[in-house]
């Protein structure tokens, strides 16, 4: 062959070459944009399945939000209407059970307002109960004398925990709160109550 044949011929290798490398790239990227689009579609129906999920979960929890409310308002005017016609003294003994049952007393922020709503009656109904009742000066002596009650048992049953940690346990804002609480009423502080000094020794705290 002559030469300017064998440059032809070269070229054209070349030529053939480069089209099968460049075949091959773009196989590979074909592949790679494939692969990129498949995980693409993948994140997108994982992000869709999620979100799905998540409209589901949002639904169901304002349904329980609404039915939590709807039962709040049954059993509200369920209590407006079996203690409507109570006496001050049955309503007394009511709003002591429930109390007792629930330790709202335990809530140092607990007032009027808080407590009516979670008993379940009229801020004004629980307002006149405490105003005419001559056992408590204020609402704030009944929710003390409460406090200081469960206050006395814990420190009978739990020697391990701190006068602090009965104190706040029991509803007192604090210390001080708690230990001139106990000392009005017993004389003696929450420790000396607690080790069972000869003025408290076997006795239960007593209502006033």
């Amino acid at each position: 062959m002559t030469g300017p044949s064998l440059l032809i011929l070269a070229i054209i290798i070349v030529l053939i070459i480069a089209f099968i490398i460049t075949m091959l790239v773009l196989n590979n990227s074909s592949k790679k944009i494939i692969s990129i689009n498949s995980k693409l579609v993948d994140n997108q129906n994982a992000l869709l399945e999620q979100n799905k999920r998540l409209e589901e979960e949002l639904k169901q929890k304002k349904s329980d939000e609404v039915n939590k409310l709807r039962e709040q308002t049954q059993e509200y005017r369920a209590n407006i209407e079996f203690t409507a016609d109570m006496s001050d003294e049955d309503m007394m003994a009511w709003v002591d059970q429930k109390m007792d049952e629930t330790r709202l007393y335990t809530d140092s922020g607990l007032n009027l307002k808080t407590m009516a709503k979670s008993l379940g009656i009229t801020q004004r109904r629980l307002g006149a109960l405490f105003s005419n009742n001559p056992q408590y000066a204020s609402l704030g002596d009944y929710l003390n004398e409460k406090r200081f009650l469960y206050a006395c048992e814990l420190l009978r049953e739990k020697p391990q925990w701190t006068i602090e940690a009965v104190g706040m346990e029991a509803g007192f804002g604090g210390r001080r709160t708690f230990q001139v609480e106990v000392k009005r009423r017993l004389g003696i502080t929450p420790s000396q109550y607690r080790h069972g000094f000869e003025s408290a020794r076997g006795e239960e705290p007593k209502r006033k």
